[in-house]
């Protein structure tokens, strides 16, 4: 595949089912957008008060870098430094007939071309 290829649906396949190749402070972004999006909606303020505590998010400038232009920025930053670094290693569940990502690591069934291979 080339760059070319990373279309939108690839990047949130990436950045949904290859975690394993997020850096320390990519984690911890992803956790901070996660608490803060939960605090905003006045589900559960104490886990972003915890995490904010425990963390110290502010004071880690590369962190606070990573998460400055928003969160689909930041999920963009991150789809794309692994698919650039690890495109070789990703498990990525590919349609055998177009060859575009599937929805899930467990999908059967293409949502481009709806081919179906159970």
């Amino acid at each position: 595949m080339n760059q070319d290829e990373l279309y939108p649906e690839l990047l949130d396949y990436i950045f949904n089912y290859c975690g394993r190749f997020f850096w320390k402070n990519e984690g911890m972004a992803n956790k901070y957008m996660y608490a803060l999006s939960k605090s905003k909606q006045g589900v559960n303020e104490t886990i972003y008060k915890f995490f904010m505590k425990d963390e110290d998010v502010y004071k880690n400038g590369e962190m606070m870098d990573l998460i400055k232009d928003g969160y689909e920025a930041y999920k963009i930053k991150v789809a794309t430094r692994i698919w650039e670094k690890h495109k070789d290693e990703l498990d990525l569940n590919l349609c055998p007939k177009c060859g575009k990502v599937a929805r899930t690591p467990s999908a059967k069934q293409c949502r481009f071309c709806f081919h179906d291979w159970h």
